[in-house]
């Protein structure tokens, strides 16, 4: 039992340390009624759902009438919902306002109001719901709503809204988006503060009253957008108004709308005999463009109404009126702001000593030549994160200028520190060289391209501060092992491009490198060769990184991959791999831009030798003498004096 309990550990050591894999897969569930599903309630897969998620959950429903009060909480959030069908996959209720509520509600009210009479709430962000119908069928009771909205950037495809006073409800100041959906009601049926859009969706009147009830706020560009609708009624309803504003600065618009003959040649009711806002009319935003039908009637419209122009109908883009949010395009991955521990050296060396038994971390005692200074802050990010540095040089002071090696940790870009790096620091220090360690933004807090950024920035403080620590600033070189690899490939890539620099004050120096050290490092990310961006199975850490599936942001994983840049500035290359292939992806490609500028490099490969190489002998002092020797070839000693 021991033995399998050991295996397993080791398989997800691999997962989490090597492969930068974060384990995240994306949830997928089914409900149906007859138990082969998942669940048999809506309500218990919402439930299963992973709090404050930031990758999507699906929950599939099966045809069947679901007698629900349905709640998407707050903390639910990326959730979608899909039916098997618009017709016969029913979440119904038929709670009303001033119905017994026997347990009483939050407040302790003893009756439903208008707000908790809802047979679905989503109060969470970035929620879709599709192919489904959502119906309170309380009846002609008073208010009861069958959809109630709360978070920001809602989704409604293809649903039949389904009630009749107040049947959906857009609450608080989100933004909604309703596509294809039938939406029946009598009075104030769609009410609420919410900027929403419809497109191409049926409105059903059920009797002779108001379709539109908004509440938008002073502050709101944008309230209710209908566009390409359809207003319809059943034979009662023979009246209709467009809307009435239920708060003084409600916002409707119909754009390119059909209107059936139901709909009064007034078009608008200001709401008479509402004693807290008695006249709504002169602060209210009421307007069509290119209605069409039997109830359009441009002429005979209220005149505090407006029919826009079409320069003022330019305006009306769902980006403008959704600030920004195209529903249905895939929303940046936000860092989480937790520390992702999960890369260690120890990590690795417990998962490597079972395919390489003989392997030891290797020896990290400080020579006695070397001394280090610790924690210096060497920036602050523009989101307020201290970034600090550690160097290791000689005790003795030399002679004249020493190279200077800037080192990068790995670990998936969202995970490790620079302490990661203290070995080999303290080794090539003992050598001559002035080694800094750095820590760097990673996707936990800060998304590409800031960690490139803050690399950038250490190399400008080193050379502002090259004679304090007898920096030769002339001779700099950058270093990194794995996604601090390809880090450092990036960073000499584009040396010399502007748009990579980040912030820069006023008197740093240049962020340009005489040398780059690349320890199985990615050097492309949409290549053959490369295994980042599969997110079958888990999130990839690049996927992380970018914010973005490779599918969605092909241009930014291209523009991120340091063969994408290489030129005639780009310094001479140390390739040093393990004998796992995509670790080098696009590094054949990279050498062959390099030689057409006539650039040198160089490649060290050790067969057989597991992705964490570097840590662990027998691959640890080759590996020191490699990067050595390469180092004196490119980075030559001209004998420049340190100052006294």
């Amino acid at each position: 039992m021991s033995t399998r309990i050991g295996l397993l550990l080791a398989w997800l050591l691999f997962h989490l340390n090597v492969h930068g894999q974060v384990q995240a897969i994306e949830q997928h569930f089914t409900v149906s009624q007859d138990g082969s599903g998942d669940f048999r309630t809506i309500q218990e897969a919402v439930n299963a759902v992973r709090d404050h998620s930031q990758i999507r959950a699906t929950i599939r429903v099966k045809n069947g009438i679901y007698r629900e009060k349905l709640v998407i909480p707050a903390w639910k959030k990326n959730i979608t919902l899909i039916g098997e069908s618009a017709q016969h996959t029913i979440i119904t209720n038929n709670d009303f306002s001033g119905k017994d509520f026997p347990q009483g509600d939050f407040t302790g009210n003893a009756k439903f109001s208008t707000y908790t009479s809802y047979t679905v709430l989503v109060q969470a962000n970035d929620c879709t719901l599709q192919n489904l119908t959502i119906e309170n069928t309380a009846g002609r009771v008073g208010q009861a709503v069958a959809l109630a909205t709360e978070g920001d950037r809602i989704e409604v495809y293809n649903c039949r809204i389904l009630g009749n006073q107040d049947t959906l409800y857009t609450s608080k100041d989100g933004r909604n988006y309703y596509k294809d959906c039938l939406i029946t009601g009598t009075t104030d049926f769609i009410f609420g503060e919410a900027t929403a859009v419809f497109q191409n969706c049926t409105i059903r009147s059920l009797t002779s009253s108001y379709i539109t009830a908004a509440s938008t706020t002073r502050e709101q560009a944008y309230g209710y957008v209908f566009f390409n609708c359809k207003l319809v009624a059943t034979d009662e309803a023979t009246r209709v108004y467009l809307g009435r504003p239920w708060r003084p600065y409600a916002k409707t618009v119909f754009i390119d709308t059909e209107m059936d003959g139901h709909i009064v040649k007034e078009g608008w009711d200001r709401w008479k005999g509402d004693n807290m806002f008695p006249e709504k009319e002169k602060t209210a935003f009421y307007a069509e463009y290119n209605s069409t039908g039997p109830g359009a009637n441009a002429n005979a419209r209220v005149a505090w109404s407006k029919q826009l122009t079409v320069q003022e109908r330019e305006k009306y883009t769902l980006e403008n009126i959704l600030s920004g949010w195209v529903p249905g395009k895939t929303l940046r991955l936000q860092p989480s702001g937790t520390p992702d521990t999960s890369f260690s050296v120890k990590g690795s060396y417990r998962h490597e000593i079972a395919h390489h038994p003989n392997i030891r971390i290797a020896d990290s005692t400080m020579p006695a030549s070397v001394q280090v200074v610790r924690n210096v802050v060497y920036r602050t990010t523009p989101g307020g994160k201290t970034l600090l540095l550690d160097i290791y040089k000689t005790k003795r002071k030399a002679k004249t200028l020493q190279p200077a090696l800037l080192m990068a940790h790995g670990g998936g870009w969202r995970s490790g520190d620079r302490t990661h790096n203290n070995t080999l620091a303290r080794k090539l220090a003992a050598m001559g060289y002035v080694c800094i360690t750095a820590d760097y933004s990673l996707s936990t807090h800060a998304l590409y391209p800031a960690a490139v950024h803050d690399l950038k920035a250490a190399i400008r403080w080193m050379r502002s501060h090259g004679n304090e620590y007898g920096i030769d600033t002339a001779r700099m070189a950058i270093l990194g092992f794995s996604a601090g690899g390809e880090l450092a490939a990036f960073v000499g890539a584009t040396n010399g491009n502007p748009k990579f620099e980040g912030v820069v004050r006023e008197n740093e120096g240049s962020s340009t490198v005489q040398a780059v050290v690349d320890i199985d490092g990615t050097l492309a990310f949409i290549h053959p060769e490369s295994g980042e961006g599969n997110d079958s199975k888990s999130i990839s850490a690049a996927t992380y990184w970018f914010g973005y599936p490779k599918a969605e942001r092909p241009d930014m994983w291209h523009e991120a991959a340091p063969l994408t840049h290489v030129s005639a500035k780009t310094p001479p290359f140390l390739f040093i791999n393990s004998s796992i292939d995509r670790m080098h992806a696009g590094r054949t490609d990279f050498i062959q831009k390099l030689n057409a500028f006539g650039t040198y490099s160089e490649i060290k490969t050790f067969p057989d030798a597991p992705h964490t190489f570097m840590f662990f002998d027998p691959w640890f002092e080759p590996t020191l003498a490699t990067i050595s020797g390469f180092l004196k070839k490119v980075l030559p000693d001209k004998g420049v004096a340190a100052r006294k």
